[in-house]
């Protein structure tokens, strides 16, 4: 068959000669009450993305029907000759490499359930994987990092993760939790963490850690800070930034400051080929990233110097695609 014909029916050829249907991906990425889904090729293009909104997922029923409306968004948008070939599962929890979901403190969703649910609808094999490790792998294969096959991507948010990826494929550790860059520590016995210890990079470079960075820079100044609605809400301070205000400029600089030494720390033990910054910080980082760099080449040996630190180009899809990445190579496709 020649391939101009290949292409117009939609079908592939296998190492026979044969023609059989084009193999697909999906990567989902699950939140509370959203489900992202992305039908994505095996070169890594984004055919369709929707979402299925639900008001739970606790239950059995609930899960299989989350899982129902998953399996038909994805009928709707398979085209002729096109079958999914494996599922990929972006998970806000613990993943081992084995697969396992140990836990999910942060969502109220029967995570294994889904796991279970999307398997029966779906007719295919589904693959966990912690969601901040997804988006790496999203960034790795069609975003920031591509080209790159090393890299440790860091997501700023009202939280501070991460995902590691070496030779292609994430890095999980013994117990899962390989990649949790927010609780290193950069400021011994400095404030208290949620996760038990003192000084972790949350506390710093979050959202919150931001607003805290300011309001301490404000009481030191004698200066009133500028309105914020809350202990997260970062944006002003950068908007106060833009403008020239000394003591919101300061504040990031310390901010940059925290988030250097830590990628400093982590080029000495891992020298990846690039840092990727994501997570809704991000978004200011042509405020922060120049001080960033400075901060992380003082911090780190000189033969890391030069290591690219770069903002991520995903977005919401890191996660399905990296996902989809993620069945890809556990299927072996």
């Amino acid at each position: 068959m020649s391939q101009t014909l290949v292409e117009i029916l939609g079908v592939t050829e296998d190492v026979d000669g044969a023609c059989g249907p084009e193999r697909l991906l999906v990567g989902i990425d699950v939140g509370g009450t959203t489900v992202k889904v992305a039908l994505v090729t095996l070169d890594g293009v984004v055919q369709a993305r929707d979402a299925v909104r639900t008001k739970s997922m606790r239950t059995g029923e609930e899960v299989l029907e989350a899982a129902k409306q998953v399996q038909a968004l994805v009928a709707e948008n398979l085209k002729p000759q096109q079958q999914v070939a494996a599922v990929g599962l972006a998970l806000p929890g613990v993943v081992t490499a084995e697969d396992t979901l140990l836990m999910a403190p942060n969502v109220d969703v029967d995570l294994e359930g889904l796991i279970l649910a999307l398997e029966r609808v779906m007719g295919v094999k589904v693959y966990p994987v912690n969601d901040a490790n997804a988006a790496a792998l999203g960034e790795m294969w069609k975003g920031a990092g591509e080209g790159a096959r090393n890299l440790v991507f860091v997501t700023l948010g009202t939280g501070v993760g991460g995902g590691m990826v070496f030779d292609g494929a994430v890095a999980v550790g013994r117990n899962g939790g390989a990649g949790e860059i927010g609780h290193i520590v950069v400021e011994p016995g400095g404030r208290q963490c949620n996760c038990g210890q003192r000084g972790c990079l949350e506390m710093y470079t979050s959202s919150r850690g931001l607003v805290y960075l300011y309001r301490a820079a404000c009481e030191a100044a004698g200066e009133d800070p500028v309105p914020l609605e809350h202990d997260a809400h970062a944006l002003p301070i950068f908007d106060a930034a833009r403008t020239g205000d000394p003591v919101a400029r300061g504040a990031i600089s310390q901010y940059s400051a925290y988030l250097g030494r830590a990628l400093g720390m982590l080029a000495c033990a891992l020298d990846p080929e690039a840092f990727v910054i994501g997570g809704g910080m991000s978004a200011a980082f042509d405020l922060f990233g120049p001080e960033l760099v400075a901060a992380y080449q003082a911090a780190t040996l000189p033969t890391c110097a030069d290591t690219p630190i770069v903002e991520a180009t995903m977005g919401n899809l890191a996660g399905m695609v990296g996902a989809a990445y993620h069945a890809k190579t556990r299927e072996g496709l």
